[in-house]
């Protein structure tokens, strides 16, 4: 499903390395590739501006329905929810709301 807010392109992809970075210095080991994934199924349903518990409990849900599984940590709610909140600081960065991401 192609991106229609105002993350996408370039800055998707900076955003998602950004979080990824975070994420390594948390000690939380996760493919870029997930973290995109999640980026891009929270637009894909519909969920980037439901607060952020409820977009992390649906997106750990969707990906145990498609079998989406990673190394040495799940995709869980947790990692789920972690990821959310380092694009909460990129958007804020970026001056772009959540609604309009």
């Amino acid at each position: 499903m192609p991106l229609t807010g105002r993350l996408q392109g370039q800055l998707f992809t900076e955003c998602a390395e950004w979080v990824w970075e975070q994420l390594q210095d948390e000690g939380i080991q996760l493919q870029g590739e997930l973290i995109e994934l999640i980026l891009e199924t929270e637009r894909e349903l519909g969920l980037h501006t439901a607060p952020l518990d409820v977009i992390a409990s649906a997106l750990a849900e969707e990906f145990d329905r498609r079998g989406i599984v990673a190394r040495p940590y799940p995709v869980d709610a947790r990692v789920i929810r972690a990821v959310l909140e380092w694009e909460d600081d990129f958007l804020g960065f970026a001056g772009i709301p959540r609604a309009e991401s």
